[in-house]
Order: structure tokens, then sequence, then C-alpha cells
């Protein structure tokens, strides 16, 4: 139940009157210094660029429209202080939300979640849905190498891996999310997500569609 009262309270990190805004400017950070990842295509962020976004410490304290970037392969946020110098937060970050403009989208995260598949309480996970049944992405990057055919050169490229976990009665248990999987979380309601799936076109892959399904799931 603790942990459905936070996921309720983080959906409302979109109602920008529900906030008690700090200075952006008074947000305390630690400079860093960019790793660089030599003849390696792509980046270790979430979004490959600077973007606005939410940020709610654990302290409770609320901060809007900071320049972010969420680095995966470290599992850390970054803001942009002065100067453009790159920054990770010195007070523990619990939730934050980052809009991709071009997308008109936007992706909220979360930590403090109970501890599984060796993650710790201070990993990141993207809210997909929230409710009796809440479900959750874990995104992480990867740097693989791969050869051109007749070539001896190795490419390096960040490659983007997902994996998917409900929080049910307390405990967060990593899924297959197929339609097999899901009945077992309802089974007997096995005939009415069968019919959703097949009227809805619920696509796997898609988490607009995913939302959309655990939403439903819910209302069961």
């Amino acid at each position: 139940m603790k942990y459905l009262i936070i996921l309720l309270s983080i959906c409302s990190i979109t109602v920008q009157a529900q906030y008690t805004i700090q200075p952006y400017g008074d947000m305390q950070g630690t400079p860093l210094k960019e790793i660089k990842y030599e003849n390696v295509t792509g980046t270790p962020y979430f979004l490959d660029f600077w973007s606005k976004g939410k940020v709610t410490t654990k302290s409770g304290k609320n901060y809007v429209d900071m320049p972010l970037k969420y680095d995966i392969m470290n599992d850390k946020l970054i803001f942009q202080g002065e100067g453009g110098n790159m920054m990770y937060f010195t007070e523990p970050v619990s939730t934050f939300e980052i809009l991709d403009i071009g997308q008109s989208t936007s992706y909220k995260f979360i930590n403090g979640l109970p501890i599984t598949d060796g993650l710790n309480p201070s990993s990141f996970f993207q809210i997909i849905a929230s409710g009796k049944l809440s479900l959750f992405k874990r995104v992480y990057k990867k740097i693989t190498e791969s050869t051109s055919y007749g070539s001896a050169t190795i490419n390096k490229s960040f490659n983007i891996y997902n994996s998917y976990y409900i929080l049910q009665k307390e405990n967060l248990i990593k899924i297959s999310l197929n339609k097999k999987s899901l009945i077992g979380l309802i089974p007997d309601k096995e005939k009415e997500i069968t019919e959703y799936l097949k009227k809805e076109k619920i696509d796997f892959k898609q988490d607009s569609d995913l939302n959309k399904l655990f939403n439903y799931l819910n209302e069961q």
C-alpha cells in the first residue's frame, strides 16, 4: 500500500499548482567530468540532448524547467549548471520527469522501489502505469561490438534494452509482457483480457498501449 500511495502522489507531478517550487539556481550540485567513450556510436543518455524537466528530491524539494539528462549507463540524473557545466545532484533525487518536446512526450521516473533482480533502492524505473497493479520499465544501455562482412574493423555502439516489472502486493516482479503472463496476473478475467487485447489491438512494444492496457486491468 505504501508504494501505491507514493505512486499516486508522483502522478500529480504534472500539476504544477501542487508544487512548492524552489528557485532553480538554489539546486546544489557536484561538478562532473563527462565520460568519453572512444569510437562508440551513440550516447549513454536516455535522450541524446538536454531536455527541460521536473525534479523532486527525497527531502521534498521540487524544481521545474531544469535542463536534464539521464545517464542510463551509470543510472545518474544530471542537470546543467551555470556556464553549461554538467552537474550531479548533491541531494538524492526521488522522482523526475523529462520532456521530449519534439515527440510531445514526457517520461516519468522513480526510485525507492523494493529491491529486486540485483537492483537497489537508488535504481530508477520509468513509470508506465500506476494503480493497484503498477507497471515499470527498467531502461539500460550496453556497448556492443560488431564487424562488417569482409572487414576486420570492430564497430562499437550503444544499444538500448528494456525490462518490465510489475508492483503487486508490495513486491516488484520482473515480467514478460504477453497474453499468458497477463492472464496469470488476473486468472479469473481470462475471457475479458483476451477480448480486450483483440479489440484494442494492443502492441506490447508500445508504452502508450501498455499504459492503456494496465489502466484497464486496474479497473477489473
